[in-house]
C-alpha cells in the first residue's frame, strides 16, 4: 500500500500545478510497471524539481542539474 499512497500523492502534486517537488527517492518501493510512467510525468513536470534519488534510470531520464553534496558542499556534475 506505500506505493499506491506515494503515487497518488505525487500525482496530485503534479496535477494541482505545483510550481516545485521536493522528493525523497520517489522512484523506490514502486512497481517496475509504476517506474516508467512516474520518470515519464516528472519528466514532463513544467516546475522545479529538488530530489534525492540513487536510481540512475530516474537521474539520467528526469534530472537536468545533479548536486553531490560533499564534505566541502554541493558540487554541481
Amino acid at each position: 500500500m506505500p506505493g499506491t499512497k506515494a503515487k497518488l500523492i505525487l500525482m496530485t502534486l503534479v496535477l494541482d500545478g505545483c510550481d516545485v517537488l521536493l522528493l525523497d527517492e520517489p522512484t523506490r518501493n514502486l512497481s517496475p510497471l509504476s517506474n516508467p510512467v512516474i520518470r515519464k510525468v516528472l519528466g514532463k513536470f513544467k516546475g522545479t524539481i529538488i530530489s534525492v534519488s540513487h536510481d540512475r534510470k530516474y537521474i539520467s531520464e528526469v534530472i537536468d542539474k545533479v548536486y553531490i553534496l560533499t564534505e566541502n558542499g554541493l558540487k554541481e556534475t
